[in-house]
């Protein structure tokens, strides 16, 4: 995960800037009406059965787009490059560019999405970057959002608009553009759709009615992929560090009889659905496990989140291993627990 210094990370979220057109979330099915509370039936039912459970959107341009409106640079951090995202100057670069981001919005609140505002992050964000403050943390810019929004779905756009001044007035602009969804937790391109040559008045207007006509296709592989999501479990990375400092290893046996490295495996195996992740790195000092599936429902329910499983995990290593451990988790999908020596 990149980081950058705490002075870049608040002039970063100072940039970002709302494209409007959301309702914050207040849309669609929520996951856990699209459960029956039994988690058991639930993991074994058919994908028919969450169907109508939707995930929610946050749509944001790409990298390509902000680089063209000299809204994208890197910095030299602490040795290492940190994109910088400018939203801000990307939105007033051109006026088109926040009408068309609110044509895609639309275009989902009128599906019945729920949607994650830009907007209604940025308040959230002014909080969060003083509670960073205390804590001494750095984020970059976009983990922050993100985060923060925590959108199961991230739609991007680039696209490009030309104005011919020869031709009538509701002809006048030629509009490309390609939409990418992309899950917001593994960076996995969940579906793709590109227009080409469509005319208008207006960038956005010319949009419109392309962007009515890929909904269907898209929508249909958001939800196939969401169905997934719900059935099999969130796809997270999970890696257990020991701190620089301490004088034990992870093959070392604990209070438990086993090593910490073999209770950490079955803990795994445990508390994932039907045991499914893959071991990538095991050493002394580190255990990194790629396509882990964690539920993302309580017994009861309700939703059970990332930070929930990362919490759990935590509490039941300082409670069986007689360890001390911290939760150091920043990204979306990506799960960080050091353990910081014994109690």
């Amino acid at each position: 995960m990149k980081k950058t210094s705490l002075f870049t990370v608040m002039a970063a979220s100072a940039l970002l800037w709302s494209c409007g057109g959301g309702n914050n979330g207040t849309a669609g099915t929520s996951l856990a009406e699209g459960a029956s509370g039994d988690i058991v039936a639930y993991e074994n039912s058919d994908v028919n059965a969450v169907e109508q459970a939707r995930p929610t959107i946050m749509v944001l341009p790409s990298d390509n787009l902000l680089k063209q409106y000299k809204a994208l640079t890197t910095q030299d951090i602490d040795g290492r490059e940190v994109k910088i995202r400018d939203y801000g100057k990307y939105m007033t670069a051109n006026p088109d560019n926040k009408a068309v981001l609110s044509a895609i919005q639309d275009a989902f609140v009128q599906a019945n999405y729920p949607l994650q505002d830009l907007e209604q992050t940025l308040k959230q964000l002014e909080t969060q970057d003083a509670v960073d403050m205390v804590d001494g943390l750095d984020k970059d810019a976009k983990t922050m959002l993100l985060t923060v929004a925590q959108p199961d779905m991230i739609i991007e756009l680039d696209y490009h608009s030309a104005l011919d001044m020869r031709a009538p007035l509701d002809q006048a602009r030629t509009v490309s553009f390609t939409l990418n969804v992309l899950d917001a937790y593994t960076n996995n391109v969940v579906s793709t759709s590109t227009v080409s040559d469509v005319k208008g008045d207006k960038t956005a207007a010319a949009m419109a009615q392309p962007i009515k006509d890929t909904m269907p296709k898209m929508l249909g592989e958001i939800q196939n992929s969401f169905s997934d999501i719900l059935t099999r479990g969130r796809n997270v990375t999970v890696r257990v560090a020991i701190a620089s400092g301490c004088d034990f290893d992870l093959s070392d046996e604990s209070i438990e009889g086993d090593t910490y490295a073999d209770w950490i495996v079955d803990y795994i195996k445990t508390h994932t659905v039907k045991g499914a992740y893959k071991m990538q790195r095991n050493t002394d000092k580190e255990l990194y496990f790629v396509n882990v599936r964690i539920p993302l429902l309580n017994e009861d329910g309700t939703q059970f989140g990332v930070y929930d499983w990362a919490r759990d995990m935590s509490k039941s290593m300082r409670k069986n291993l007689g360890v001390k451990c911290t939760n150091k988790s920043q990204g979306l999908g990506e799960i960080l627990i050091t353990i910081d020596g014994l109690k």
